[in-house]
C-alpha cells in the first residue's frame, strides 16, 4: 500500500481545514485497514494478534497513569492499579512466587522489564560482570552500557541454550567479583530455555558466591511454566528477578510487559514519597493505565487454564508446521515444546507477505495463538508453488 511521503505527513504551523481533517482521517483508516489485512499472514513475529479490546475504547477519552509504586495510591487518582496488582499477581503465582513475597508492576515492554532486573542486581553488587549467551536478546548488552556494566557474552550449546561450561569458564576471568546474570527462557531466535539450575551449579563451580539471577521470560516464561514438559524458570527454581511480555502470548494493541522480583531486593531502589505522593520503586515513573486494564480483561477471560489451553495450541501448531515445512523440504528444526519453527528461507518477496523474519538463509516462524493450521497449510501452498 502507498502512503504519502513523510513530507505529506509534516505538521505545520496552522491547525488543518475540515477537508484536510477529512482527508486525514481517511488516512488513518487506510492504516488500519492494513493493519487488519496484515493480521491474516503474520507468522514470523512473537506477538499475538487474538484479541479485542474495542469494548475498552473509552479509556481513549481518558488520561489514567498508574505513577509510581502499583503498591501505593498517588495524589493522581485516574489510575487502574487495583487491576495492575491483580496482573502482577497472577504471573508471580505463575513464576512459583510464594504469596506476599514478589514486587511487580506493568512495565513498557521486555527491554524495560530487563533493564528493571538488571538494575536491582547492579545495586545489590556494584562491582559485578553482567553476563548472557550469545543468544541472549538484544536488550542485554544495551542495558550493560546503560548501566555502565562489564558485560561478558557466554556461549550456547548445540540447542541454542547457554552453556553452564561456558559461563563458568567466562566467570574465571574475573577473580572476586560478583555477577549478574540474565538466563534467557525462550530465545528469540529458537525458542531455547537456559537452565537455571545449571547456571547456577556453574557459578558455584567458578567460586562465585555473590550473584544476582534474572531471567529473561518475555517470550518464554508462558511455554515454560504451562507447556507440556514445564521447565525451571522462576522463583522456585532461584530467579531473583523476572521478564515476561504482556503482548506476546495474551495479546494487546500496545506493548507491555511485567516486572518482577523479590520485594526484600526492591527497598534498595524504593524513593519514598516521590511520585505524587507514591514511593517510586519503577524505571519509568509515569506508566501506562491502559496496558493493565487491557492485561487484566484478558487474563479474566481466560483464566489460567485458559492461558494453558493457548500455550498447548501454540505448540502443537509448531508440531504441524514442522511437519508440512518438512513434507515441503525445507529442512525445519525446532527446539520440543516451543512455538518456534526455522526453515530454509524462501525468496523475498514470500518472507515479506507472511511476515517471516530471515536471517542467514533461515527464515522464522512463531506459532503464536492466532496462528492456525490453516495459515500453515497456505504458507506451504506458496512455498510449493513459488519453488
Amino acid at each position: 500500500m502507498h502512503f504519502p511521503s513523510d513530507g505529506d505527513l509534516e505538521i505545520g504551523e496552522e491547525g488543518r481545514t475540515q477537508e484536510g481533517l477529512r482527508f486525514d482521517q481517511q488516512l488513518l483508516d487506510r492504516f488500519m485497514a492494513e493493519g487488519l489485512r496484515a493480521r491474516g499472514t503474520a507468522l514470523g513475529f512473537p506477538v499475538n494478534l487474538d484479541f479485542d479490546h474495542r469494548s475498552l475504547a473509552g479509556f481513549l477519552g481518558l488520561h489514567a497513569n498508574n505513577v509510581g509504586s502499583p503498591q501505593d495510591e498517588s495524589q493522581y487518582h485516574l489510575n487502574t492499579k487495583p487491576l495492575e496488582r491483580a496482573v502482577v499477581a497472577f504471573f508471580a503465582d505463575l513464576a512459583g512466587a510464594v504469596p506476599g513475597t514478589t514486587f511487580g508492576y506493568v512495565s513498557n515492554g521486555g527491554t524495560e522489564s530487563n533493564i528493571f532486573g538488571v538494575y536491582l542486581g547492579r545495586e545489590r553488587y556494584p562491582d559485578a560482570v553482567l553476563y548472557a549467551s550469545t543468544q541472549a536478546h538484544y536488550s542485554v548488552p544495551k542495558i550493560a552500557r546503560l548501566l555502565r556494566m562489564d558485560y561478558a557474552q557466554v556461549g550456547v550449546l548445540p540447542d541454542a541454550a547457554m552453556n553452564p561450561d561456558s559461563l563458568r569458564a567466562r566467570c574465571r576471568e574475573h577473580p572476586g567479583r560478583a555477577a549478574v546474570v540474565v538466563a534467557t527462557i525462550g530465545t528469540t531466535g529458537q525458542g531455547a530455555v537456559d537452565d537455571l539450575i545449571g547456571v547456577r551449579v556453574a557459578l558455584h563451580q567458578a567460586g562465585v558466591d555473590r550473584y544476582h539471577l534474572h531471567a529473561d521470560a518475555a517470550f518464554g516464561g508462558p511455554l515454560a511454566a504451562l507447556g507440556p514438559r514445564p521447565r525451571a524458570w522462576g522463583f522456585a527454581d532461584g530467579a531473583d528477578s523476572i521478564a515476561i511480555s504482556g503482548h506476546k502470548m495474551i495479546g494487546s494493541p500496545v506493548p507491555s510487559g511485567i516486572a518482577l522480583a523479590r520485594a526484600d531486593l526492591v527497598a534498595d531502589v524504593r524513593e519514598p514519597g516521590v511520585a505524587v505522593g507514591a514511593d517510586d520503586d519503577t524505571i519509568s515513573g509515569s506508566r501506562d493505565a491502559l496496558a493493565p486494564a487491557l492485561l487484566w480483561r484478558e487474563l479474566r477471560r481466560l483464566g489460567r487454564r485458559g492461558l494453558a489451553d493457548r500455550v498447548m495450541h501454540c505448540v502443537r501448531t509448531a508440531e504441524y508446521a514442522a511437519e508440512r515445512l518438512r513434507a515441503c523440504g525445507r529442512n525445519p528444526s525446532y527446539v520440543p515444546d516451543s512455538n518456534t519453527v526455522l526453515f530454509d528461507a524462501p525468496c523475498q518477496e514470500l518472507c515479506d507477505r507472511w511476515a517471516l523474519l530471515h536471517d542467514g538463509g533461515r527464515a522464522h516462524l512463531n506459532t503464536m495463538p492466532h496462528v492456525e493450521r490453516k495459515h500453515i497449510d497456505a504458507l506451504c501452498r506458496d512455498l510449493e508453488a513459488n519453488w
